[in-house]
């Protein structure tokens, strides 16, 4: 079974060998990511596991079409590879989503044989919050063992991600949904995370959430740490946005636009912590980096984190932002285990 996955990335280095760890335990076995712009060895990290055939490593094609939408440019380009149509599985999935499967051994495979016949999966994501953890990969521990605090799926729309079978006919492949024709809708079984249909007139167009009546987190769901720690927002923010609005100039800082990021993704309702009942993560992870030219990359581009908020700290914007931050939610509101 060859399952593809669809990645823009631009500085994620610390992050990297953790995802494609993740990715490979639970079968995804054909990734694809496209860098732009990278400042932190993102690009060189990913050459090299390139190089050790686990993943495939291009070029965002919005680098040369000197287009800042990087997103919407990846989607375009990628919909132009017959691969995806003789993949059996096409999912999109970005450097800090990570698909959980909570069937058989927890891999693509099982998930599969729990819905045969299904011709697309929506899974819906789980948004993990700060966790009150200042510091970037603090202690060398991974992201899905430090952060483990999430919002509460009852009460919000979900974002959502996907697994599609590479051979229905899709008109295409978004980055939260595929697109389907309408002369498809009464032949395809497009099921949520807990196997149940949904309705035609959701799937008839493109769509990036669904309602608490509609997300199912059962079989399987996404776990999204958006923002990570306190000084690794400040560095995301630095990195800029992926799909800016159109003609929009690149700015400095904008704190009231990153003040409503942090407190739409800042969510930390509830205990999460089942990424914890997986060690072969981490054993994966330093299996991978036995490997002493990528490990040596992955030290770099931690440092090089570690560095960079140090240095924004030093402007008084990002000074202002942190002391924002660190107010929303207190540390008097942490969920109790």
């Amino acid at each position: 079974m060859r399952v593809t996955s669809i990645t823009p990335m631009k500085n994620e280095g610390p992050y990297i060998v953790e995802w494609v760890a993740h990715n490979r335990a639970i079968g995804i076995n054909d990734m694809m990511v496209f860098t732009n712009d990278c400042t932190d060895g993102t690009d060189h990290i990913l050459d090299r596991l390139d190089e050790m055939g686990l993943l495939r490593h291009m070029p965002n094609p919005s680098v040369r079409m000197k287009n800042p939408r990087h997103h919407i440019e990846l989607i375009r380009y990628v919909n132009e590879m017959g691969r995806l149509r003789r993949s059996d599985w096409v999912t999109n999935l970005d450097a800090d989503e990570f698909l959980r499967i909570k069937t058989g051994k927890g891999r693509v495979e099982d998930l599969a044989n729990a819905l045969p016949g299904a011709d697309a999966i929506t899974l819906s994501l789980h948004t993990f919050g700060c966790g009150w953890v200042d510091e970037i990969a603090p202690e060398g521990k991974l992201v899905t063992e430090t952060f483990r605090y999430r919002g509460a799926s009852e009460t919000n729309r979900s974002p959502v991600k996907y697994l599609a079978t590479g051979g229905f006919g899709w008109k295409e492949f978004h980055n939260n949904a595929p697109v389907i024709a309408e002369e498809d809708l009464d032949r395809v079984t497009w099921v949520n995370g807990d196997g149940e249909s949904l309705p035609r007139e959701r799937i008839a167009s493109p769509f990036k959430a669904l309602s608490p009546m509609l997300a199912g987190f059962g079989l399987a769901d996404v776990a999204h740490y958006t923002i990570r720690s306190y000084q690794g927002f400040l560095v995301q923010r630095d990195r800029g946005n992926a799909n800016p609005i159109k003609g929009a100039p690149p700015v400095g800082l904008d704190l009231e636009n990153a003040m409503r990021y942090w407190n739409k993704f800042n969510r930390n309702d509830v205990m999460d912590d089942s990424f914890t009942q997986l060690p072969g993560l981490r054993d994966a992870v330093s299996e991978l980096l036995k490997d002493p030219e990528l490990r040596s990359l992955h030290e770099a581009a931690l440092s090089w984190h570690r560095n960079r908020a140090k240095a924004l700290l030093e402007r008084p914007d990002y000074r202002e932002l942190m002391s924002r931050i660190r107010e929303t939610p207190s540390e008097a509101q942490r969920p109790v285990a």
